[in-house]
């Protein structure tokens, strides 16, 4: 137990984004506000139900979905790389903000979600009413991406590009959090 403590303070103290760089956010460390998000084919996901798992997320507007391709395919591998007993320890939640689609187009956006959430193997959510937009203090036009833990603090943001050489700083925040 202690050794993993201390890998997990080793991996955190190594992530330039947990050194007051200019990635950094006031979200780091604090509890991670409530969310509720819908996915194409209307189940909800909250906070709540993923209470005890490291959540991974990736909230993007629907023009930016192809940015920071090679770190999602790395987090794809990383997860089907694990045991089933990890694997139920984390949760990949990619959400889109949907908050700007107009009514008569929500049917659409709702096909589009179901489409693309089968074609990359994970249930792709909307934030329908922009609530979680404002509460995360999302990045317009940036690709957003949160590690919240089992605790519900949220332990990384940031926003836009990852350099390949952070990815794997990621991925080992991911394994140790996920092994706590």
């Amino acid at each position: 137990m202690i050794r993993k403590n201390l890998i997990l303070v080793v991996t955190l103290l190594s992530l330039p984004f947990f050194r007051g760089s200019s990635l950094a956010s006031g979200l780091i460390g604090a509890e991670a506000p409530y969310f509720r998000v819908q996915s194409g084919d209307d189940k909800e996901m909250t906070l709540d139900m993923t209470k005890g798992k490291v959540i991974l997320i990736f909230y993007e507007s629907k023009d930016i979905v192809e940015s920071n391709k090679i770190l999602k395919a790395e987090l794809n591998k990383l997860y089907y790389e694990q045991t089933e007993a990890v694997k139920a320890v984390l949760v990949r939640l990619p959400i889109v903000d949907c908050s700007k689609a107009a009514w008569p187009f929500v049917g659409t956006w709702k096909r589009k979600l179901r489409e693309h959430s089968t074609k990359e193997g994970v249930a792709i959510y909307c934030d329908w009413n922009g609530k979680m937009f404002s509460d995360y203090k999302i990045k317009v036009d940036k690709n957003n991406i949160f590690i919240i833990d089992k605790g519900g603090r949220i332990r990384f943001f940031t926003s836009g590009e990852i350099k390949a050489e952070e990815t794997n700083d990621v991925k080992e925040l991911l394994k140790a959090l996920a092994g706590e």
